[in-house]
């Protein structure tokens, strides 16, 4: 068992309940909805009170609430930032974003990593590029899509205009056409292209709508050359001269323009990843690969061999990872509230595995085996954890 509470005094949890990312999307959506007999939605900290309800929804994939405060003295971002928000847990794409599109919480749409688990036959699947993991191949069984993605998104719901702007590699996959359902899509090729779309898109809002812009620079640059790189901060940069320009056009289209994150992310240096390939005998008690994240990896063991994989991982890596049963990260909420996905049980699977300080786990033998990360992210750190709320435009 763990010698420390789980979690530990250094994770940051997610602040469901008006200071996360989970509830900037449902006040928004009552915002916008503003129909007697809907629930009162929790107020994030920093969001307006008043205004109308013309609003720009920005996602800076990646854009960590400690890397703008820490880098981004002089910037436009910076001068609009109101508040610091949460993401939700795991901090990764595939649930954030999930959150951001559908309104829903982790446990509510049940994705929790790059890679899933899925009932039966589907086995592991990987939700973005919407592919089985053993083989690669699309997954487009209907019966199956309606399982495991079982919720409408944000915008068949809000009873109102709503519009997409996304990269065109993103904004017409398989994953984006589920959960654009609602909205009007239109893809671009260039940053630059995104301010023409957004005036575009606010000329044909109304009185009430919403648009929604998808930013993945950040975040891939950081994968590729770290969070204290030049190729990084150039993103940035980039980013926040179409900050400033997203901010004119909603000044001049009258609209709120509200600001945020997915997650942060950490740098992994590669000689704190765990590779439990490289120990034949723990791996043994896997009965399938790790999902989820590198920083939040999901298992299952083979019957009976619980506890003997638990007093394993302590005497091999004694200080390096935390060990959280299912049942375990349910009561500490991290998966937050709401009706759980019918299979969320099979998505946590037997045990989460937590490494600490800046660390990864991965079941393959050595980290020559897996796609370098410079940067990573899904942990509950404050760097992974911690995200911004810029407010701008018409506020």
């Amino acid at each position: 068992m763990n010698d420390v509470a789980i979690p530990r005094p250094d994770h940051v949890l997610p602040a469901y309940g008006g200071g996360s990312i989970l509830d900037l999307v449902q006040w928004i959506r009552a915002r916008l909805r503003s129909k007697p007999g809907d629930g009162p939605a929790a107020v994030p900290p920093g969001v307006p009170v008043g205004g109308g309800q013309r609003l720009v929804l920005a996602l800076f994939d990646g854009l960590g609430d400690r890397y703008l405060r820490q880098r981004g003295p002089g910037s436009a971002m910076l001068a609009a930032r109101r508040a610091g928000l949460t993401s939700v847990f795991p901090s990764t794409t595939a649930a954030a974003v999930t959150t951001v599109m559908t309104g829903l919480s982790p446990a509510e749409h049940g994705l929790n990593g790059w890679v899933c688990r899925g009932h039966g036959r589907v086995g592991l699947f990987e939700p973005l590029p919407m592919i089985y993991q053993d083989t690669g191949k699309p997954l487009r069984h209907l019966l199956r899509l309606q399982r495991l993605f079982p919720y409408a998104s944000l915008y068949q719901r809000l009873g109102c205009i709503a519009f997409i702007v996304s990269p065109a590699r993103l904004a017409y996959s398989d994953f984006s056409q589920l959960h654009s359902r609602g909205a009007a899509v239109a893809g671009y090729s260039s940053m630059d292209e995104v301010p023409e779309l957004l005036d575009f898109a606010l000329e044909r809002l109304g009185p009430r709508g919403l648009v929604y812009l998808y930013f993945p620079h950040f975040d891939g640059a950081a994968h590729d050359y770290g969070m204290a790189s030049e190729d990084l901060a150039a993103v940035f940069t980039r980013l926040d001269d179409c900050f400033a320009r997203l901010d004119a056009c909603c000044r001049t289209g009258n609209a709120i323009l509200l600001a945020t994150a997915d997650h942060g992310l950490i740098d992994a240096p590669e000689d704190q990843m765990i590779c439990l390939g490289a120990e034949p005998a723990i791996a043994s008690m896997l009965a399938l690969p790790l999902w989820g994240e590198r920083r939040a990896a999901f298992c299952a063991l083979k019957p009976g061999s619980e506890q003997a994989f638990r007093d394993a991982i302590a005497a091999r890596w004694p200080q390096q990872i935390d060990v959280m049963s299912a049942e375990e990260v349910l009561e500490a909420g991290l998966l937050g509230p709401g009706r759980p996905h019918r299979d969320l049980a099979i998505r946590l699977g037997d045990l989460l595995l937590l490494p600490r300080g800046a660390g990864t786990i991965v079941d393959a033998a050595a980290p020559h085996e897996v796609h370098r990360l410079v940067a990573v992210h899904g942990g509950l750190s404050r760097e992974e954890m911690g995200v911004p709320l810029l407010v701008a435009g018409a506020a």
